[in-house]
């Protein structure tokens, strides 16, 4: 059985077969159920996650404590884990009014989670714009750069964005993956002799399993939107925004900072199976409700569109 009809054949088991949608009118499409396995936050851009009982998200549509700071280099220029590795070592701790910054054989570092720091400014790509475009934020001080120095032997500087500078430079919200996904992922790195490696590689927000089966790999694409009840009894959903394009940030190890070459590659070929010509993808960027939150184990509704 081909992968459209894997799809098409886990969706009539699943769900309903629907005509219409609440997005993008397709010729094909349906529902089907799946649980939230994990949820992420990720405090400071480029370094490690934190894995949360669940997400709350703001009236902008935003993650409550995602990516609020990011980490520059000498030139001002934002630091990702491709040029600076050692940056995943770094492990954030969100705190009611505070930030801690911890990391192996380092003392943790406290920092006001309102940053007081001197007015700066960062220089993050614009893929619009394609250039550098300067966005304002506030220095977290020079104990946090002989933190950040010490971990990864580069001298970093941490900055806290203005709330403007963090909705603009991160539009995509909120990152979903399946473990059908990362599964399909993993016999792809053991058919080529390679480790296998877990979902924090992909750095998502969302981790989506199935109920009582895994999931079709890279039922991800085809969402239109989720649909599920939160804690305070209220129905809520993220819609589809975005394919999420891969770099070679799934290199990096998350647990020693070593680049291992080759899960780029490996996913790169797969999704090539799937998207011939077209940029290398895993996993899919959703928009987020104004407000409400989502839960580990909540039970959520599919929209599918293939």
């Amino acid at each position: 059985m081909d992968r459209h009809s894997a799809l098409a054949a886990m969706a009539a088991v699943h769900g309903d077969r629907s005509a219409t949608s609440a997005t993008t009118p397709s010729a094909t499409s349906s529902t089907a159920y799946a649980c939230v396995e994990a949820l992420y936050v990720y405090p400071v851009k480029s370094c490690a996650g934190v894995r949360v009982s669940d997400l709350r998200f703001d009236a902008d549509g935003r993650i409550l404590g995602d990516r609020e700071w990011i980490v520059v280099d000498g030139r001002g220029e934002l630091a990702w884990l491709g040029s600076h590795p050692k940056l995943a070592l770094v492990q954030p701790r969100l705190m009611a009014e505070a930030l801690l910054l911890c990391a192996q054989g380092q003392q943790p570092v406290r920092l006001a989670r309102e940053a007081e720091g001197a007015s700066t400014y960062a220089l993050i790509w614009s893929p619009d714009e394609r250039r550098m475009v300067s966005h304002r934020g506030r220095d977290a001080g020079a104990v946090a750069a002989q933190f950040l120095r010490e971990v990864t032997g580069d001298d970093l500087r941490l900055v806290k964005l203005d709330r403007s500078a963090a909705l603009s430079t991160a539009p995509n919200a909120l990152h979903a993956v399946s473990t059908g996904s990362v599964i399909e992922l993993n016999e792809q790195l053991a058919a080529l002799g390679r480790a296998r490696v877990d979902v924090r590689r992909l750095r998502p927000n969302l981790v989506l399993r199935g109920m009582q089966e895994a999931l079709v790999p890279f039922i991800e694409e085809h969402l239109m939107q989720l649909v599920w009840r939160d804690g305070e009894g209220w129905w809520r959903r993220m819609s589809h925004a975005a394919a999420c394009e891969r770099c070679i940030v799934p290199n990096v190890d998350p647990d020693t900072g070593h680049v291992q070459a080759g899960v780029d590659a490996a996913i790169a070929a797969l999704s090539a199976q799937r998207w011939p010509g077209q940029a290398s993808r895993f996993g899919v960027y959703l928009r987020p409700p104004t407000g409400g939150s989502i839960s580990e184990g909540t039970v959520i509704t599919m929209e599918l569109d293939f």
